[in-house]
């Protein structure tokens, strides 16, 4: 009756794999550590690179939205007879609570006839083409406006005669900083706040902004006018311009009336090729270090497979089959490329958050991208050491023994 072999589990195989790999791996440890070296900078240089990049993307995408990428301004449209369709109250309620909109700033109508002087030494006769505008709280962060100096318009004091100047107005008013006055319809008006130019709302460069509160009290015979809504300015997240703007034109006036809407500065379409390019060229930077990493395993590996001939020969004359042999060059493989990869992805990073700091500029490395560069490193080292194992595994045990 015929035996029955008894055959040794997989987990203990695997095992064997293991130990024989690491023992292989760290046989020579200069050898080892070179190998391991390149996909290490390989892969430090996908990491580096791409978070460089990508915090360069974030610096330029942060400059476009300031410059009113996707900033949109919501006003008043008109009907087929050329008559303003006034926005109804509910307006800044219902576009503040559609998906993607942050932030609504709204500026009220101005009282008509209003003059702007630095002082009342100026004659009444000089037009000075300056003009006010009214907001309501909150306007001018919607806007991501700057001050120069001092402070804006806010619930505390916009019940109060104060101004702020836009950067237009203060040049020519002569104003340098708050504590000034101004006279408005023979009315002293204290400067609290002097804006920085502003790129995304030009209109307001050459303006003077009161608070609602205080127009409403101080112009009671007009202020019918001054409830009436001019401008909406619509901060939203990034997305397809054309639907942004069809989607805010409906929750401004769920009647249908005609509105408005239209980007503060035509950026949108800038910003979004420029995301998509810098994205590319972050993928592309990768692929081709990953390559370089790859090709460094192997000749490495190539060259591990050169002097350890007599290695080979001996197991192969003990009974390893050629399976044996090219699994485990395909796991030393691995295992330069798990090692290598660690450290790749610890000085990559290193090295992106250090450029990115110097630079001043938001650090912006995908770190759930991470894992996934290390098993990019990984599989690019056992392809790497495929055609190094699959030479070893050819090798006889008379020819590997005979070149020893």
């Amino acid at each position: 009756m015929r035996k029955s072999v008894m055959r040794k589990p997989w987990r203990t195989r695997i095992a064997d794999l293991l130990h024989t790999a690491w023992i292989g791996a760290t046989g020579r440890i200069s050898r080892t550590v070179l190998a391991s070296l390149g996909i290490a900078l390989g892969v430090a240089a996908y990491v580096a690179l791409s978070g460089i990049a990508a915090s360069n993307q974030a610096a330029l995408l942060a400059q476009l939205d300031a410059l009113g990428a996707n900033l949109q301004i919501v006003a008043p449209g008109q009907d087929a007879a050329g008559q303003t369709v006034p926005l109804p109250a509910y307006a800044p309620e219902t576009i503040a609570r559609q998906p993607g909109v942050e932030q609504v700033g709204v500026f009220d109508a101005a009282p008509s006839g209003v003059q702007i002087f630095k002082n009342e030494l100026v004659p009444k006769s000089n037009g000075n083409a300056l003009a006010l505008a009214v907001m309501r709280p909150g306007a001018l962060d919607a806007i991501d406006a700057s001050f120069a100096q001092g402070h804006g318009i806010d619930q505390a004091n916009q019940h109060l005669p104060v101004a702020v100047l836009g950067s237009e107005v203060a040049y020519r008013l002569g104003v340098n900083e708050p504590g000034d006055r101004i006279l408005i319809d023979n009315e002293w008006y204290g400067v609290i706040g002097i804006l920085n130019s502003l790129p995304q709302a030009e209109n307001l460069n050459s303006a003077v902004i009161i608070g609602e509160s205080w127009a409403l009290a101080h112009y009671p015979d007009q202020q019918a006018t001054i409830s009436a809504i001019s401008a909406m300015y619509v901060r939203t997240k990034p997305g397809d311009a054309e639907s942004i703007r069809r989607m805010l034109a409906h929750a401004a006036n769920l009647t249908g009336g005609n509105v408005s809407v239209n980007a503060s500065a035509d950026l949108s379409k800038a910003r979004s090729t420029t995301d998509d390019s810098l994205t590319a060229l972050g993928l592309m930077i990768g692929v081709i270090a990953l390559a370089v990493g790859g090709m460094s395993i192997a000749n490495m590996m190539i060259v591990t497979v050169m002097e350890r001939r007599g290695e080979i020969g001996l197991r192969r004359a003990l009974g390893a089959t050629p399976s044996n042999i090219r699994m485990q060059f395909v796991t030393e493989a691995a295992m330069l490329s798990m090692f290598g990869g660690l450290a790749g992805i610890l000085i990559g990073a290193g090295a992106a958050a250090g450029v990115a700091f110097a630079a001043g500029q938001p650090l912006a490395l995908d770190w759930q991208a991470l894992p996934l560069a290390w098993g990019a490193a990984v599989l690019v080292g056992i392809l790497a050491g495929l055609y190094p194992a699959t030479r070893a595994a050819r090798l006889t045990p008379t020819e590997a023994l005979r070149s020893e």
